[in-house]
């Protein structure tokens, strides 16, 4: 991430048709640059829709979104930030490559003291959580998380998005397979074979696929899940919130 950071420096120093041929001959990523006037707005570069869709959907803020983008006759504009903001996504995937096809790589020794201290930070998490994990406490949900359960547990119709954010949110503090798939059964529209299907595929249970984690706070936002209420103002994550409201209780009954 830090060199991927530092080309994205020194890419926004170079003229736009050197970031045109280091994009193209680099990364095989066809970035135009041109000079398009639109308004107030001078735009530097375009990229095609379907390229455009494909790497935008790795941002999370709203602006990267098609909507709210200059699309014409199957381009999309972009000032040079956001060019270069796309090349940097091949930097970080390209050193992740090498890094990957290299095979054990071992860190310098003076960093070895700091990831010892960073990965005992870790495993001391990782015991908590699994700790909270084995007893599901409702009352600890977070606003968002409890009013998608309630709509659920009420028959109410749930979009796909919020579908999986509960989903990746109770595979991820305990809950089984099982147990998510006999919750969603409540849904009017319930499909025993492809819910069955898609929790499997959010636990990471089907084609190699990781476990999905459950979406950040600034994710929900997006998606017009999050409920901003005043608890959640200190927070980043329903999960993190949902442990801190977990150890809360348990001093509390203590």
């Amino acid at each position: 991430m830090a060199e991927s950071e530092r080309c994205c420096e020194l890419l926004l120093d170079e003229p736009n048709q050197v970031v045109e041929r280091i994009a193209d001959d680099t990364f095989g990523l066809k970035l135009k640059a041109l000079r398009h006037v639109l308004g107030t707005r001078v735009y530097d570069f375009c990229l095609d829709f379907s390229d455009y869709i494909r790497l935008a959907s790795r941002f999370s803020s709203p602006s990267w979104k098609l909507v709210n983008k200059n699309l014409c006759l199957g381009q999309v504009y972009l000032l040079k930030p956001e060019a270069v903001g796309i090349v940097k996504l091949h930097v970080e995937e390209n050193i992740l490559r090498v890094i990957n096809d290299t095979g054990n790589v071992s860190p310098p020794q003076f960093l070895k003291q700091y990831l010892a201290g960073i990965k005992s930070i870790i495993t001391v998490k990782k015991k908590e959580e699994e700790r909270v994990a084995t007893g599901f406490l409702l009352e600890a949900l977070p606003p968002c998380i409890r009013s998608i359960y309630n709509r659920l547990v009420e028959g109410e119709s749930l979009s796909h998005f919020a579908r999986f954010t509960l989903t990746s949110f109770l595979l991820n503090v305990g809950l089984t397979r099982r147990e998510v798939l006999s919750l969603f059964s409540r849904l009017p529209d319930f499909d025993e074979h492809l819910s069955q299907y898609q929790i499997e595929h959010i636990a990471g249970g089907r084609g190699g696929v990781k476990k999905y984690t459950s979406p950040s706070c600034r994710t929900l936002q997006t998606h017009g899940l999050c409920l901003r209420t005043q608890q959640c103002l200190s927070v980043r994550s329903p999960i993190k919130m949902y442990y801190r409201q977990v150890r809360l209780t348990e001093r509390e009954q203590a």
